[in-house]
């Protein structure tokens, strides 16, 4: 009886250390089970994530060919569309939406000075008159002040002395170097022209929050003239205190039907004063020499989206389409 005792009892002990190793066997299989579906995802996300970017990539290699086979936006109307929409295409394996917008529509920040180096009161007034319009916005948006002109004006310039603006009631002072290396990590103020439209997040008081808010008005890119047949209806009213948001949608809403060929046709707007005309004479035209375009091109594969930004200059002299700033996100 103790002999058969023993042997069931070594028995159940082996059924238990079977059954032991089963389990164990069982989690480990599990566990690879699990990382390889993770694996295979990232892959297949990866693989995916690919295609998507393909796809905005192609995108924006529409917008090359639909800028570079126009001799000029004015003598085809048809670019006017991409210019003032989201345009969509549909692809083998996915699809891509591509927006343009024409630089030369919003506000240059580096002609906040004029060429001889004096303050540009006419320029500085329209970036103000911009600041106090989307101030006025609803949403609870950060407030964009006043000291990120000053501030502007002392990056772009050459020397080193603070810029003071006498006719701003509050934060009329700018910064040059002496702020900018105290900061962590320390830089230099560049004393230079803005090239990109980012560099602005360098100055004093422009936060990512603020940039988000100011990016689609101001440019760095071609002349201080802005083009009032790709301005938007806030960039046209920050042109003049004359200029009312009603007359600014006027104007949005007669180049819809008609861009305008000449700024005379200004003249046949109602409520068009001759003071405001000679503002916008001075300041405002209908044609750029050379064209510079901001294009977001976003691709998508099954719910996957990749974004190209990049800033095109169209050569008018030599008939090309120059990417001069590209980015993935």
């Amino acid at each position: 009886m103790r002999a058969k005792k023993v042997k069931f009892e070594r028995g159940g002990f082996v059924l238990i250390v079977v059954l032991c190793m089963v389990m164990m066997l069982s989690v480990l299989l599990l566990g690879f089970h699990y990382e390889a579906r993770v694996h295979l995802q990232a892959v297949d996300t990866f693989r995916t994530s690919g295609r998507a970017l393909h796809c905005a990539r192609a995108g924006l290699n529409i917008a090359i060919a639909a800028i570079k086979d126009r001799s000029g936006i004015q003598s085809d109307k048809s670019l006017l569309k991409p210019l003032s929409r989201e345009n969509a295409f549909i692809m083998d394996q996915g699809q891509c939406s591509v927006t343009i917008s024409e630089e030369s529509g919003k506000l240059n920040v580096n002609f906040l000075k004029d060429k001889n180096g004096k303050l540009n009161r006419t320029k500085i007034e329209q970036v103000l008159r911009l600041f106090d319009l989307l101030n006025q916005e609803k949403g609870g948006h950060p407030q964009i002040h006043y000291g990120l002109v000053p501030s502007m004006i002392d990056w772009t310039d050459s020397d080193d002395q603070v810029t003071y603006l006498p006719f701003i009631r509050s934060e009329a002072k700018g910064a040059e170097s002496s702020h900018y290396s105290r900061l962590k990590p320390p830089y230099a103020c560049k004393n230079g022209s803005f090239e990109t439209t980012e560099e602005l997040l360098l100055v004093k008081g422009m936060t990512p929050e603020v940039f988000d808010r100011v990016s689609d008005y101001l440019t760095v890119y071609g002349n201080d003239e802005v083009n009032i047949n790709y301005a938007t209806a806030l960039v046209l009213q920050s042109l003049s205190e004359e200029m009312d948001a009603a007359m600014a949608r006027h104007i949005v809403e007669r180049r819809k039907m008609k861009p305008f060929e000449s700024l005379a046709e200004l003249r046949g707007l109602a409520g068009m004063t001759e003071s405001l005309y000679n503002t916008l004479r001075r300041d405002t035209t209908v044609e750029s020499a050379n064209d510079h375009f901001y294009v977001i091109s976003r691709g998508s594969v099954d719910q996957l989206t990749r974004t190209v930004v990049a800033i095109l200059n169209r050569n008018m002299e030599t008939q090309s389409v120059d990417v001069i700033l590209y980015k993935e996100i």
